[in-house]
């Protein structure tokens, strides 16, 4: 299962292409989000709003993506033997983003496009929602093990470090920008 290009693309997948699928990808995500009005507010929230320009919802998207992967990364110099190369962090990084498109794509469905607080709708995208979260971490953390060479208790504590680390910063650069 820990092979399947489903739960560890990056077995086939890594470097520079990865990175490259990854941007595209990124970038389909903050076009399809500001059609939606699908704003994700840090890596572990959401929100819904038609409120705001383009260069937010790429913005809020980019900022994620960046201080995730230097999170990791430095995580990775600071605990790995090996040498670790900054595309190949970067890349399975953005690369392991793409399940984040589920939402903004269901929001193009009408009846998820505008919905009552607490209604069916509000359930079924936010159940769609964990589960991209959680395929997305799963990426993530398959992508950070091949990146790192890391492996059991290092492996662990400096993912779950630098993503709570990466969060909190994401959430305060954003709030700074939200409320200027």
């Amino acid at each position: 299962m820990e092979n399947s290009f489903w739960i560890n693309p990056f077995i086939k997948i890594a470097g520079f292409r990865s990175l490259i699928y990854g941007l595209l990808g990124l970038l389909l995500i903050a076009v399809v989000a500001y059609l939606t009005g699908t704003h994700f507010y840090g890596f572990s929230d959401l929100g819904f709003a038609k409120d705001s320009e383009f260069w937010l919802y790429a913005l809020e998207q980019l900022l994620s993506w960046v201080l995730i992967s230097l999170c990791l990364y430095v995580s990775g110099l600071l605990f790995s033997n090996t040498k670790l190369r900054v595309v190949d962090v970067f890349g399975t990084n953005i690369l392991a983003r793409m399940p984040l498109l589920l939402v903004p794509l269901v929001r193009l469905i009408p009846p998820f496009q505008s919905f009552v607080f607490q209604s069916v709708e509000m359930y079924l995208l936010l159940g769609i929602y964990v589960l991209s979260l959680a395929w997305t971490m799963v990426l993530m953390f398959n992508g950070f093990k091949i990146s790192s060479n890391l492996k059991g208790i290092r492996l662990i504590a400096s993912f779950i470090i630098s993503i709570v680390v990466a969060e909190i910063l994401i959430r305060l650069i954003l709030n700074s920008i939200y409320y200027l």
